[in-house]
């Protein structure tokens, strides 16, 4: 299977996208949890 240039590029934008944001979601999902366990308790 050949991979253009152009799909190289979009798959390496998608991924920064994806990483930048991976710490927004991480600190999100870490409050959550923390908000459900303070609510169960």
């Amino acid at each position: 299977m050949k991979i253009s240039l152009l799909q190289i590029l979009f798959i390496f934008g998608i991924g920064l996208l994806f990483f930048a944001d991976l710490p927004k979601l991480a600190k999100n999902v870490k409050e959550k949890i923390r908000g459900s366990t303070k609510s169960n308790n």
